[in-house]
């Protein structure tokens, strides 16, 4: 039996961890899951490297602040789940997991990822959310098989142009960092589904009407004073939230999107609304709090699905004469 294997057998006992997992050795070494979740764990051995059939390593909620280099031998390896620890830094070798498929690295404190990060090229699922991160390589455009990413919750100022590599890419977090602008190459992307931008310093927006099948755009809490998006072209838009912007008008290509469900206008300057708004016809949820409308159009009567509405805090709007609203906050 390999010392590897022994090692890391005492040192799960060591941990108080033996009865959790196989006492058999040869069935240890075979091990293709592993979940080490909330053990309080502050290190893990560089015996785990003998463990070379996992499969699934599962890491989250410890105290790591970082990880063995062995880890990176683990040529099986397509799960890695290691979020909320202390980790500031990633091993130089990490991109020698070269089957990895899912990796999440949430609520850590890393401020900047190694070169061999970006050699990680059967990744579909990313989570970097609520790091340290200011920075992306170039070379992230080799992640091409990336269908979920999520960057919220870090430093980012500027992304590279990196993502017209990205054709498959379905969900886009990038909300809460510190964008003034966006890579046009985001304009690329043709799976697009999900694009969350929420909580940053936007004041223009690349060309969006790209991402025919978007179901979710979120923009709220930017700088955009205008929004020139030709809403005509996103006719699978269901969730549109502009809140808390400087946006004193919306255009009336707003109105084409048919299969709307929920708007978020709040918090912004807005002293009317487009007269084809009626035509939202499958809008279920209208928040226009927070604006300077004195009167809404009259076509919000045909709005036969509203069930929400919340217009308080403009001039002096009142409570519509809908059958269908279950809910307004003003009567």
């Amino acid at each position: 039996m390999a010392k590897g294997i022994r090692d890391f057998a005492a040192w799960i006992k060591s941990q108080g961890l033996e009865h959790t997992l196989p006492r058999n050795l040869s069935q240890l070494e075979g091990l293709t899951t592993l979940d080490l979740s909330r053990k309080k764990l502050k290190s893990l051995p560089e015996s785990i490297g003998a463990l070379q059939e996992l499969s699934i390593l599962k890491l989250s909620g410890n105290r790591l602040n970082e990880l063995p280099d062995s880890l990176c031998t683990l040529k099986n390896l397509r799960n890695l789940q290691c979020e909320n620890n202390l980790l500031e830094s990633l091993p130089e070798a990490i991109g020698n997991l070269s089957s990895l498929v899912i990796l999440n690295l949430n609520g850590n404190q890393l401020s900047s990822l190694p070169l061999s990060f970006y050699e990680l090229r059967n990744l579909t699922r990313l989570t970097l959310a609520v790091n340290r991160l200011s920075r992306l390589d170039d070379a992230f455009k080799n992640l091409k098989k990336l269908l979920h990413v999520s960057l919220d919750t870090n430093y980012f100022a500027h992304l590279p142009e990196v993502f017209g590599s990205m054709q498959s890419l379905y969900y886009l977090d990038l909300s809460f960092n510190k964008l003034h602008s966006l890579p046009q190459s985001l304009g690329e992307i043709q799976e697009l589904e999900t694009l969350i931008l929420e909580g940053n310093l936007l004041r223009d927006l690349p060309a969006l009407e790209a991402h025919d099948m978007l179901v979710k755009l979120n923009l709220a809490s930017n700088n955009l004073s205008s929004i020139d998006i030709d809403f005509s072209k996103l006719e699978d838009l269901q969730i549109l939230s502009l809140e808390n912007n400087r946006l004193e008008s919306v255009p009336d290509s707003l109105c084409s999107l048919c299969k709307l469900t929920s708007l978020d206008l709040s918090a912004n300057r807005l002293k009317s609304l487009p007269e084809c708004i009626g035509k939202l016809e499958n809008l279920y949820e209208l928040d226009l709090e927070e604006n300077a409308l004195s009167s809404l159009p009259s076509s919000i009567n045909k709005l036969k699905h509203l069930k929400n509405l919340y217009i308080a805090d403009n001039r002096g709007l009142k409570r519509p004469k809908l059958a269908s609203l279950e809910y307004c906050d003003v009567e």
